[in-house]
């Protein structure tokens, strides 16, 4: 057959014989109508500075048209036009913060402190009544916030619509599975409460005294969560990178309130391979129709004596993986794509770096990373007659030439060059590769 399903996601087995797939920095589009090409890819997004504050951008949130997030120990809020407004210091771990907001304020949790942002007054306190709570999540359900205290089997719920006002005896204590809680997030007016190996699901049921209580359709949920970070909304539901007393590493969504696998095999030995995965980070974005579970991996252990990350992306509209990664021309590998927070602001899709203070616009109109060149990989499924000789005289690769960029890209004399693709192949089923031979793609 002159095709051999060129297109195609990331899927390379434990033996790279029986498949090698990869697919880094494009996606895979089904066309919706009968046509030449049945499926395409596409590239990903670029990468543009929006603004920029500190060395490590910790978190995002909108509310109301106005957009803030976290840079090591500060909240700034960010205009339409990309310019950083400084609202006040938060504790710093270097790690992510947690957001949420109401009409009138917002929540953070930053290094296990709460602080309060009113939206009126634009003034950041910390919150008093929570002072000695080691916070892990926030999140707000019912005109209630409610924050989740880490390394315990509780959470708390403020007085209505006020982050400021804590009650001790509004604490809700989990019994139906022991351990400790890991994470939490609300859907549907639920909310969902992680642990190791299990999970559960409250809901309000009007009481005066404490309102929220085990949903029966839910009391348990066999499956917990590998990630705090890793849950996020998506396509109507919930997806997180799951543990149970099994094992780790499945990507699971609610199916209902039954966690439902989405990762593959191929998926699943890398992330198990990846050693500890508990500071994996995700986020979710719509764009062009597809709908994206981004899931970062910040120490992907890979290589022996080598700590790499990784970045891998779940297509609700395919069902299909791909990988996203920044192409490191120092070391000559790729690093995980450059994000790891994402909101949905002035009608753009801002990313938060996880390795600057950048926040980024991230955009299909974007050809590069932030200046840095995106490294795009196709490679292909084998070509095989039940392993018998097979000669090739030609590989024809069907795309859109002419569309260089304007300025148009240069080489190392400084002279206009074309788009280039590379070419390797392999004889041995993906164990080693040809050298590289180049082509251009019409400027």
């Amino acid at each position: 057959s002159p095709r051999f399903g060129f297109c195609g996601p990331s899927y390379t087995s434990q033996a790279v014989n029986a498949a090698a797939q990869m697919t880094m920095n494009m996606y895979v589009e089904a066309v919706e109508v009968p046509e030449n090409q049945p499926v395409v890819l596409y590239p990903t997004p670029g990468l543009d500075e929006f603004t920029s504050a500190g060395s490590k951008t910790r978190g995002q949130w909108e509310i109301n048209g106005r957009a803030f997030y976290v840079s090591n120990n500060a909240l700034y809020e960010v205009s339409s036009v990309g310019v950083s407004t400084n609202r006040g210091n938060v504790a710093d771990d270097g790690l992510p913060v947690s957001m949420v907001a109401s009409s009138t304020q917002l929540l953070i949790a930053s290094a296990g402190t709460a602080y309060v942002f009113t939206l009126a007054t634009n003034v950041l306190a910390a919150v008093v009544a929570l002072a000695g709570v080691n916070v892990a999540k926030v999140d707000f359900c019912d005109g209630f916030f409610v924050v989740l205290v880490k390394d315990t089997n509780t959470f708390r719920i403020s007085a209505l619509f006020d982050a400021t006002a804590w009650d001790v005896l509004d604490e809700g204590v989990i019994s139906v599975f022991p351990g400790n809680l890991v994470s939490m997030i609300v859907d549907h007016r639920e909310i969902w409460l992680f642990g190791r190996f299990a999970s559960t699901v409250y809901y309000n049921t009007g009481d005066v005294d404490f309102p929220f209580d085990v949903n029966p359709s839910a009391s348990v949920i066999e499956g917990g969560i590998a990630a705090k970070d890793s849950v996020v909304k998506l396509d109507n539901t919930l997806f997180w990178l799951g543990k149970d007393v099994r094992g780790r590493g499945v990507v699971w969504k609610a199916s209902g309130y039954t966690p439902t696998r989405v990762s593959n095999h191929a998926v699943e030995f890398a992330i198990q391979g990846y050693g500890d995965v508990s500071d994996a980070v995700a986020y979710s974005y719509q764009d062009q129709g597809h709908s994206f579970y981004v899931l970062y991996f910040p120490t992907a252990e890979v290589l022996p004596h080598a700590t790499l990350s990784a970045t891998w992306v779940y297509d609700v509209a395919t069902g299909l993986w791909h990988e996203r990664g920044f192409w490191n021309s120092i070391l000559g590998q790729y690093d995980a794509h450059h994000s790891w927070s994402h909101i949905f602001a002035f009608d753009k899709h801002l990313v938060g770096d996880w390795s600057s203070g950048k926040v980024y616009e991230m955009k299909i109109d974007f050809l590069n990373d932030d200046g840095a060149e995106i490294r795009r990989v196709r490679r292909a499924p084998h070509v095989s007659d039940e392993q018998k000789w097979a000669f090739h005289s030609q590989l024809q690769v069907y795309l859109e030439s002419g569309l260089g960029p304007i300025p148009p890209l240069l080489d190392g004399l400084g002279v206009a060059r074309a788009p280039i693709i590379n070419l390797r192949w392999s004889d041995d089923g993906g164990h080693t590769w040809s050298n590289s031979h180049e082509a251009g793609a019409g400027k």
